[in-house]
Order: structure tokens, then sequence, then C-alpha cells
């Protein structure tokens, strides 16, 4: 089984795991981390600790971090630091996470390293700007209406 921990500052974490849940239903791999302004750092890598315990019996465990270089970052990279199951990745977006959760779900994960950077690639995939170009409708087309 593989686990995801989403962490970040304020209520990153559980919005992130919230929308996820909407769009997937729970999920018992799926563990949040909030880092609100009323933590301490120490507090944070308490929290941290409690999911990977809650997911100690993962074979792979993705953390899903919000900013690169933030502490909910920056404890999770310590705390994966000797294990080998933990991925730490960053600039995590809706769309990725719901990826790696739906994959997750239906047992189609390949190779760690493979999944991170196809996760990653979805990820940018979900950033962008809509531009409005307007269609031309032909005769033939409104003729059919």
């Amino acid at each position: 089984m593989i686990g995801i921990i989403i962490t970040g500052h304020g209520t990153f974490a559980s919005g992130i795991s919230s929308a996820v849940e909407l769009l997937t239903g729970h999920q018992d791999f799926i563990v949040p981390v909030d880092f609100r302004g009323e933590h301490s750092e120490e507090q944070l890598k308490e929290h941290l600790k409690a999911a990977f315990d809650r997911l100690q019996d993962c074979e792979q465990i993705f953390v899903l971090c919000d900013i690169l270089g933030g502490s909910p970052f920056k404890n999770a990279v310590m705390l994966s630091i000797g294990d080998e199951r933990i991925k730490v990745l960053y600039g995590t977006n809706l769309g990725m996470t719901v990826e790696l959760a739906m994959r997750c779900m239906l047992g189609q994960v390949p190779e760690a390293d493979t999944l991170v950077n196809e996760i990653i690639e979805i990820g940018k995939t979900q950033i962008g700007k809509y531009k409005y170009e307007p269609v031309e409708i032909s005769e033939d087309f409104e003729e059919g209406i």
C-alpha cells in the first residue's frame, strides 16, 4: 500500500485533502498535516511524525508539500532521511494530488521514482492561463440548428 501525507502552511493540507475526498471519496491512506499559525515548528514535527507512524506499514510514502523551503517541507525532508520509502514533493496542487490518489486507489502504481516524475508532470499541466478564443460558426452548422 502507498501512503500520502499532505502538508503545508495554514490549512493548505486539510483543504487539499478535503477537495480530494470530495472527488474520490474518503481514503484512509491520505493524512493531512496542517502548519497553523499557532503551531510551533516542534508541534509540526510531532504531527508529521504521527502521520508517518500512521502510515508505517506502507511500502511507499509520498509527502506532498505546498512550497519548497518552508517549515513543512524542511521537516518532512529531515524526517525522511534514511527511509527510502519516503518521497518528498513540493509545489503540490489539487490536480496532481487527485491523480496520485486515483492511481493508489486503482493499484496503478509504477516504480516510485517513475511515479514521482509522472505526478510532477501532471502537476505542471494543471498550471496555465485560459484564453478565450471565439469560434466561428459556419452557415451549414447554423442551418442545422
